[in-house]
């Protein structure tokens, strides 16, 4: 496998510092913060009034047309994307559009969002994404990163991935996030904001919020060179960790956040020696402020105190999911100016006491060819991203990494474990029942696919169970009941270096509807436990902390395509060397808001049975379920005697163009049976009942017209990213035992009358590869083919 350099061509932003790059340098070296009064009157229900804010006009003069009546959010991410662009001189129309990709970073976006007109949509948490890039003519991989506020780094790691791998060409990769009440709530409730402006490293009396959006534009650096682009810099490496320590306190010891610099360090192929510039997370939180001395003195030892490391937030405020991006970006800039920029904020007498270089109130000329910027996120999320001045790397070959999958761990409305769900796929027992967690008599049906309700003796120390919600409950099981399916018997210390990226669409809906509630309330006292959990990366950061995994981790949250995007991310880290063992987990559920709105959206099933692809369906079943797998490295594997279920032959994904959602199917479908040489006999379908069946059903008949054909949804309901790593365990099961479930319900068929379904329980076949669907509809549709253990 060739892996490619990655360079960075274009730059754009958009925050209290600047409206655009050059604005922002120039803020940063004045030494002056932008960090202000709030305008809005209803925030002075808060300790601390102050925010890093950007003007409307900002936005309105670099937007037309039917662009200004976006809401917020999309406005914020279009002009700096837009910005990126422009100054990175790449003509979309003139780029391959298949391998161009956007990877976007957010914290916790808007479930709702307001328009110029005030109005409020609510939409999913790719819509920003989607919106950018269809604007941009990025038809390539799309992926939606959210761990907090490392969210913005990581999808500055995520698009190196895509070139480096040979996937893309070019990659828009960046972050954004608007200030919210909701979250300034969530905050003041943790007493978190500071009483003035941040003063990180100095006073560390608290953050200030803010808001922004920043990209990246990179692309491999054969691209770059041959289209004549100026390179501005180097991605020479990146790496993620977990605390697993606590939901919102870093690890007071930085023993995860000196993990991600090093790891970082390792893949740019550099010491720690040859670091100029730290570009720091420098929330201005004491416990943050304090880790990170941690960190700068177990990275760097003796020398600790001659690098300098100061803090963008002192300027712009800590704008969550943008920060990363926003951070990297100053790097960038400092590269190309060999200039260090300053923290803001300190006094005399704080430069006296500083037992580390801040950088104080004033940049600093200096030779800078290699930066480091840090990002610490809630969930015990770390990521370093080290960037260096261009030299001229061109590729180098590695030889492939195989990987299989060895463990499932299902808990969902079928059972717990894989004895228990096996016996109801074979049976075709549906786990489809009237919903008893809220009242739904107002419903013709009032059906849904509850998870089963479980003893946390088996799963957790007691003292980090009864601290869980139930996601994080069943997420945690779900992942040591895949390890234990897989016999790995790993010591501690090996635990250090177990990756997991977990997948979700919304993650906790009882999270989110506890601190919605504690808000409407009184948002000067919200529920600090939902709080911590209302991030999308808490579930995967509570199984960390249960289980004490301590590798590369990463939260995707990209709709029902998540399952396979993390799938995608897990083999990515087994290639590069990263991680021999990579727990891929997805979990989602349901709750009275939800099923209200899908009624409202004439999706929710009233008969209350699921019945894809058939005729007379008349719409899904929610459903709640956490599945995990267990992804290997083959040699890994074969080394500890393991017996796998599945090799994972190839995965893909197609983005909905003007074509349709069929085509999209149909796309991902044929990339996928392409790159596996290997055409499969079984597939395994996301089709719930919902209109978008017919999509699938036609692509299906398309490509795979003499595979059999099933849809787990039929017994599960929709349980969103979940139902994807369902999938793919079915198609490992299927793989491995030959075990099949029916399709229930499937009496006509809509489309692809000749097309194999299989509807009897009981049923059975020698499988030698299965294709897994997952889909975001309207957005990104995946196939991942599994074959038989070479």
């Amino acid at each position: 496998m060739e892996f490619h350099s990655v360079a960075v061509t274009g730059l754009g932003i958009v925050c209290s510092g600047g409206r655009n790059p050059k604005e922002f340098w120039v803020r940063l070296l004045s030494g002056l913060s932008a960090i202000t009064p709030i305008q809005d009157p209803a925030y002075a229900v808060f300790d601390s009034a102050y925010a890093g804010q950007i003007p409307d006009e900002w936005l309105i003069d670099q937007l037309s047309g039917a662009d200004l009546e976006l809401d917020r959010d999309s406005r914020m991410g279009l002009v700096a994307a837009q910005q990126a662009i422009a100054h990175g001189a790449l003509d979309p129309g003139g780029t391959d559009g298949e391998r161009f990709g956007v990877v976007l970073g957010r914290c916790v976006a808007a479930r709702k969002t307001r328009n110029p007109r005030g109005e409020w949509n609510y939409r999913p948490m790719h819509a920003s994404l989607d919106l950018i890039a269809q604007r941009i003519g990025a038809l390539g991989p799309r992926i939606l990163v959210s761990t907090a506020c490392a969210a913005g780094g990581n999808a500055v790691g995520l698009a190196r991935d895509k070139i480096v791998t040979g996937e893309a060409d070019v990659m828009l990769a960046g972050g954004l996030d608007p200030l919210l009440f909701d979250v300034t709530a969530g905050f003041n409730g943790l007493q978190a904001l500071s009483p003035g402006p941040t003063r990180p490293y100095s006073r560390s009396d608290g953050l200030s919020l803010g808001e922004g959006a920043a990209f990246l534009l990179l692309e491999s650096e054969e691209h770059a060179l041959r289209r004549g682009a100026v390179i501005l810099a180097e991605v020479a490496g990146y790496g993620l960790s977990a605390d697993a320590h606590h939901p919102t306190a870093p690890d007071p010891t930085g023993r995860g956040g000196a993990s991600a610099v090093r790891r970082a360090l390792g893949e740019a192929g550099l010491e720690p020696g040859d670091v100029d510039y730290v570009c720091g997370h420098g929330t201005g939180t004491p416990a943050n402020d304090a880790m990170e001395r941690k960190v700068m003195r177990t990275v760097f030892g003796e020398r600790a105190p001659q690098v300098p490391i100061s803090s963008v937030k002192s300027f712009v405020g800590h704008t969550l999911g943008a920060s990363g991006a926003i951070e990297a970006l100053a790097g960038v800039l400092a590269l190309g100016e060999d200039m260090v920029p300053p923290t803001a904020g300190f006094d005399q007498a704080d430069i006296d006491a500083a037992d580390l270089d801040f950088v104080p109130n004033l940049p600093r000329p200096a030779p800078v060819d290699v930066v480091v910027s840090n990002n610490y996120a809630f969930g015990g999320n770390n990521v370093s991203v080290v960037l260096r001045k261009p030299r001229g790397g061109g590729r180098a070959v590695r030889p492939p990494r195989p990987a299989v999958i060895t463990g499932l761990g299902p808990v969902s409305a079928l059972g717990v474990g894989v004895p228990q769900w096996r016996a109801a796929l074979a049976e075709g027992r549906s786990g489809i029942a009237p919903v008893t967690a809220f009242d739904t008599s107002w419903h013709p049906a009032g059906a849904g696919a509850q998870a089963p309700s479980l003893d946390g003796r088996s799963y957790a120390p007691r003292n980090v169970w009864r601290h869980m919600n139930n996601l994080s409950r069943l997420s945690t099981a779900a992942t040591r009941l895949a390890w234990e399916d897989a016999g790995l018997a790993l010591r501690r210390s090996d635990l250090d270096e177990v990756g997991l990226v977990f997948a979700t669409a919304g993650g906790s809906t009882e999270a989110v509807q506890g601190f919605d509630r504690s808000v409407a309330k009184d948002p000067r006292h919200t529920s600090v436990l939902d709080f911590s959990s209302v991030v999308l990366n808490a579930t995967g950061g509570a199984v960390c902390q249960a289980l004490g995994l301590r590798g590369e981790t990463t939260t995707i949250c990209h709709g029902g395509v998540s399952a396979s995007l993390a799938l995608d991310c897990a083999l990515e880290l087994i290639a590069a060397g990263k991680a021999e063992v990579v727990v891929v987990l997805a979990a989602d559920g349901f709750n009275e808001p939800m099923y209200r709105a899908l009624a409202a959206g004439g999706v929710l099933s009233a008969t209350g049975s699921a019945r894809p692809y058939d005729r007379g369906r008349d719409g899904m079943v929610p459903g709640a379920a956490a599945v995990a797998v267990v992804v290997e490295s083959a040699e890994h594997c074969d080394a500890r005697g393991g017996v796998p279920y599945a090799r994972v032959l190839s995965t893909a994904h197609a983005r909905r163009g003007p074509a349709g959602e069929a085509a999209a199917v149909e796309r991902s479908l044929a990339a996928a049976v392409d790159r596996a040489d290997r055409e499969p006999g079984l597939a395994v379908g996301i089709a719930d009942g919902r209109s978008q069946d017919a999509a699938e059903a036609e692509a299906l008949a398309a490509c795979l017209p003499d595979a059999l054909v099933t849809a787990p949804a039929a017994l599960t309901g929709d349980c969103q990213a979940a139902s994807g790593v369902m999938n793919l365990a079915v198609a490992a099961l299927a793989v491995r035992e030959g075990v099949v479930p029916p399709v229930n319900g499937l009496a006509e068929p809509e489309i692809g009358a000749r097309t194999r379904y299989v509807t009897s329980p009981g049923s059975t076949a020698d499988v030698a590869a299965a294709v897994a669907l997952t889909g975001a509809i309207g957005s990104v549709r995946g196939a991942v083919v599994l074959g038989g253990p070479a």
